[in-house]
């Protein structure tokens, strides 16, 4: 099997910065002969529910989607925390129905690996508040609110101001390296002996991470790495946009 995988895009508007590096990274020739193409969470910086306003306000991307889903490939979309509740969104539209949604991480074998890949928020393990938070947030019951009842203009408002506070708070006390060997350590001490291969993002840290027993990487926040991850026939790589 050959596959692709990026995160962390946070496109905020079609034709941005993170627009056009998604764009390329869906026209590059890696993703155009790939099997699968994966898509481990917060590719937009907010995009929540089955609002159909989402299709203009990222026309580009999806464009480029619709034309990779046509040509026969797969795509497989795992939720983040910026873009969560979108079975209703693609299920509802006749191109996007064909994208695989994972609220869960995706495991299976190939090439004589068992690989795990997923957004990747759940291998912090410490951070109580924010499994908490989204424990709430993926509830039924704001499954419901945010499938049936949240308007988007509401929603806008939420999570641009969250998003603020977060990269304000995150600007102030980030430190990369505590962070990458946090999420190694999450990796290790509850994914070894359960997969080969572990793809994840969130951290917004590049990693490529290779214990006796299990190998764990993260291809960073995407803006600044400007690279995806790669596998073919079981070999992995970092590939440069």
């Amino acid at each position: 099997m050959k596959f692709v995988a990026i995160s962390d895009v946070h496109i905020k508007h079609s034709k941005d910065d993170a627009s056009r590096l998604l764009i390329h990274f869906l026209e590059s020739s890696e993703a155009q002969s790939a099997d699968k193409i994966f898509l481990l969470g917060d590719i937009f910086d907010l995009m929540c529910g089955p609002h159909k306003e989402y299709y203009d306000r990222f026309i580009d991307v999806f464009q480029a989607m619709e034309k990779i889903i046509i040509s026969g490939k797969e795509i497989h979309y795992a939720e983040g925390n910026h873009d969560l509740h979108l079975e209703k969104l693609f299920s509802n539209h006749p191109t996007f129905k064909n994208i695989f949604v994972h609220k869960k991480p995706c495991l299976f074998e190939t090439d004589g690996k068992i690989f795990y890949l997923s957004h990747g928020d759940e291998h912090e393990l410490d951070n109580h508040a924010y499994h908490r938070y989204m424990g709430l947030i993926n509830s039924a019951p704001l499954t419901f609110v945010a499938n049936y009842m949240m308007p988007l203009a509401v929603l806008d408002w939420i999570g641009n101001r969250a998003s603020k506070m977060s990269r304000k708070k995150g600007a102030r006390h980030f430190d990369s390296e505590k962070v990458r060997q946090t999420f190694r350590s999450g990796v290790e001490s509850t994914l070894t002996g359960k997969a080969d291969v572990v793809i994840g993002g969130h951290s917004h840290v590049k990693d490529d991470y290779q214990s006796p027993q299990i190998r764990y990487l993260n291809n960073g926040y995407a803006q600044n790495s400007k690279t995806f991850i790669l596998v073919d026939e079981g070999k992995i790589s970092f590939v440069p946009l």
